[in-house]
């Protein structure tokens, strides 16, 4: 492969790294191996992303382009901090996860910004990235309250991916010049996430989609007219649309507020334990993925251990937060607080100055503000689930990356 630059509209995109990065987000996201009889019976999957993890080797060393230099590089040095906190921990989850994230998911998410750096293929992107969560959601309902499967296999982890294609959905409906057979498509989606997201369940990923709808109604031009209408229509059509709730889902959202619920109880005591475990380590934390392991060294030092209570080792901080402070200390915190505010503020100051009127730099602006609203989801969602080293993270930065690529080739005077 000859050394050059990200290809362009002039340069095309090899067909294969392009197939390779469609294969690779549609199996990663659906698990239609998991989901459909027979597909895992030959260990393919496995072998296709080898396939696209050394291909991204190849494009790493031979490419002009510098991907350190941009935001999916962030990836690289995540996996490079999972190793140097690894140092010293308990377990070897942390030089693991650096091996993983180093030489599998970097090589593998620069796969996917060749592909979809160009104009053409991320106008592509916006509506197959629908079309993932539109078989997400199929296979939610089916498994209910389980997801598809691996990272979404939990009911709540399911929640949180649904939540976080919600604002895809939506915004695609508002792209140019769409077809009745795509408007019709993206409703029926949009109506699918919101089916499977209450077959789930799950108490935190519905505050995460209601954040999401929040960031939603905050970027829309009329958010008085927005708000008005939105309470009229609750008012109209809210009694009848909850008679069709399950009563279960009802009062499973009714207890968020209960003070002696079995799970928050134990979430408060993890999240204290996480604490003392910080305050111990506040660098670079125990090690990635190490709090479990650590917690019988930590739990004594908290406020309601008296010596009686159930041991909590080996259980997870079921937060995102409290995963991050413990586990990558202070540099681990910094990381992440850049991930899922600075970069979501950039995209805000970027779609605020795109021209609605050219369908380009709408396509882009709605993106972003996706990109925006999915994030909202995955952090107050995440205040209550463990996800912090889920793909999400790393699949929004390469999202993010694809982004920017595409703003500096169309229209780049609108980059702060």
């Amino acid at each position: 492969m000859s050394k050059k630059l990200i290809p362009n509209e002039q340069s095309p995109i090899p067909k294969y790294v392009v197939f390779l990065a469609y294969a690779y987000l549609f199996v990663y996201y659906t698990r239609i191996q998991d989901n459909i009889p027979g597909l895992s019976v030959i260990p393919w999957v496995g072998v296709l992303f080898l396939v696209i993890s050394i291909v991204g080797i190849v494009l790493l060393l031979t490419i002009k382009t510098n991907f350190f230099k941009m935001h999916v590089s962030l990836i690289f040095w995540l996996g490079i901090l999972f190793g140097i906190s690894g140092i010293g921990a308990i377990s070897v989850v942390a030089y693991r996860m650096s091996i993983e994230w180093v030489f599998e998911i970097f090589p593998q998410c620069v796969v996917l910004v060749v592909a979809f750096s160009s104009v053409t293929q991320f106008k592509k992107l916006h509506h197959y990235w629908v079309v993932i969560y539109f078989v997400m959601a199929i296979f939610t309902l089916k498994n209910a309250p389980s997801g598809p499967g691996d990272f979404t296999n939990d009911a709540n982890d399911a929640c949180l991916a649904l939540g976080m294609g919600i604002p895809f959905a939506f915004y695609a409906l508002h792209t140019k010049n769409l077809s009745i057979k795509r408007r019709i498509f993206y409703c029926t989606v949009l109506t699918l996430l919101f089916l499977g997201i209450i077959a789930t369940s799950s108490r935190g990923g519905f505050l995460g989609l209601i954040a999401g709808l929040m960031a939603i109604w905050w970027m829309s031009k009329s958010r008085l007219k927005v708000a008005l209408f939105t309470l009229l229509g609750a008012l109209i059509a809210g009694g009848a649309f909850l008679s069709f709730i399950p009563q279960d889902y009802v009062e499973d959202m009714q207890s968020i507020s209960d003070t002696q619920n079995s799970t928050r109880i134990e979430r408060l005591r993890t999240w204290e334990i996480s604490w003392e475990m910080f305050k111990a380590n506040p660098i670079l934390g125990v090690g990635a993925r190490n709090f479990p392991n650590n917690v019988h060294l930590y739990q004594h030092k908290t406020s309601w251990w008296t010596g009686a209570e159930r041991s909590l080792s080996g259980r997870e901080s079921h937060s995102l937060y409290f995963q991050v402070l413990p586990d990558l200390g202070l540099v681990g915190v910094l990381i992440y607080f850049y991930i899922m505010c600075i970069l979501p503020l950039k995209l805000l100051r970027i779609s605020k100055r795109m021209d609605n009127s050219d369908p380009e730099q709408l396509q882009i602006k709605l993106f972003c503000q996706a990109l925006i609203a999915s994030m909202a989801v995955y952090a107050v969602a995440g205040l209550f689930i463990s996800v912090a080293y889920y793909p999400h993270v790393f699949i929004w930065l390469t999202m993010y990356t694809i982004t920017i690529s595409v703003i500096k080739k169309t229209c780049n005077g609108v980059l702060p």
